[in-house]
């Protein structure tokens, strides 16, 4: 990710997404985590070290002084645990002792007294993690055996994965994916005993209305409404908790109105009776009826299981498929090609889980 916002400010806002969302996810693991460092203490712990700690590193301890773990295990991706600031202290000074002792040999060195350790496997065991190159920003794993392998290419680009597979769980990169384990984040599957209690986490739907709050409402606004929207909210008299509710309930009003028209108007489309070939260009008429987000050319089945997001329609398109006529498949490949298209977009994404899940067809029942 390239960006010109300083290291330390892009380590700051992202590990406070990360920790709203161990707020909400997983409470244990919140709970973990240690209060942040003051500035005095951090003083102490670059005199300790030695060298000073760069301000990437800073800005995380200022918010997150290390973790207690939960069941022996850590929070950060790649199951490691983050340090305790004493336990960064010790390891480095182990480190730094042991490169004493070989700085006489030939080769690389052992330990560079500005490599700056903040994960390792665990709570309680320190024998291997990961490190801050205070020189490059670089992100190095390092090992009891001498090695020092390139992870990543600064703390915040981790910490930056850490957040998308924590937000976007089944689109998470690699093996490892963020599940839980008695309540507590735990990136696995793991292996052993505890494998069997694991559960991924597959991530929350959003909720189906805006929550009534001033930004989510103007969030959910049509972009040409929202001037409108901030000149109403600018005159509202603070000081009347009435004028506030009669505000908040207009406009939340006309947020929930402009997303269930937004259904509504999938809804319609995807329900259409629309016949192609797979591979092959809608007719005209079909493409002219079609919103633009809508046209393509249709892919494959495989294509499409690729690119659901969410576990909970994959399964619903396997079962379309298993009862699907053979005569209607292109019906229901470009059925399902649109949803996959539109799940990419997070406002088509709400709406088509609304669409497939069948909740307007519920209501209207009712």
């Amino acid at each position: 990710m390239t960006t010109d916002v300083p290291e330390d400010a892009r380590v700051a806002r992202v590990w406070a997404q990360i920790l709203e969302w161990l707020a909400e996810y997983t409470p244990p693991s919140y709970a973990a985590l240690r209060p942040g460092a003051s500035d005095d203490e951090l003083t102490e712990l670059e005199v300790a070290l030695g060298v000073r700690v760069p301000e990437e590193l800073k800005a995380l301890w200022r918010l997150s002084a290390g973790e207690d773990g939960v069941n022996g295990s850590g929070l950060m991706l790649g199951d490691w645990a983050l340090m305790p600031l004493d336990a960064v202290a010790e390891v480095h000074r182990r480190q730094m002792e042991v490169e004493k002792e070989f700085s006489g040999e030939d080769g690389p060195a052992f330990w560079e007294s500005w490599w700056i350790p903040f994960c390792s496997s665990g709570p309680a065991d320190t024998v291997l993690g990961l490190f801050l190159d205070g020189r490059t920003g670089e992100v190095r794993r390092w090992t009891r055996y001498g090695d020092r392998d390139r992870e990543y290419t600064s703390l915040a680009a981790y910490l930056e994965l850490m957040a998308v597979n924590l937000e976007a769980p089944l689109t998470a990169a690699g093996p490892e994916k963020p599940g839980m384990l008695d309540g507590a984040l735990v990136w696995g599957p793991p292996d052993g005993e505890d494998g069997d209690q694991w559960v991924r986490h597959l991530g929350q739907a959003p909720p189906r209305h805006p929550a009534k709050t001033l930004g989510a409402i103007r969030e959910a606004l049509p972009h040409d409404e929202r001037d409108a929207f901030d000149e109403r909210r600018d005159a509202v008299d603070l000081t009347d908790p009435g004028a506030v509710a009669a505000f908040l309930d207009h406009w939340w009003g006309r947020a929930v109105e402009v997303q269930e028209q937004l259904e509504d108007d999938i809804a319609s489309a995807l329900r259409g009776n629309v016949m192609a070939q797979p591979g092959r260009d809608l007719a005209p008429e079909h493409e002219a009826a079609l919103p633009s987000a809508l046209r393509h050319r249709p892919p494959s089945f495989d294509d499409i299981r690729a690119a659901l997001r969410h576990e909970s329609v994959r399964a619903r398109f396997r079962q379309d498929l298993l009862n699907a006529i053979p005569p209607h498949f292109p019906a229901l490949l470009l059925r399902w090609w649109d949803i996959a298209r539109l799940m990419a977009d997070p406002r088509g994404d709400r709406a088509v889980r609304a669409v497939v899940g069948g909740r307007r067809a519920a209501r209207k029942a009712r």
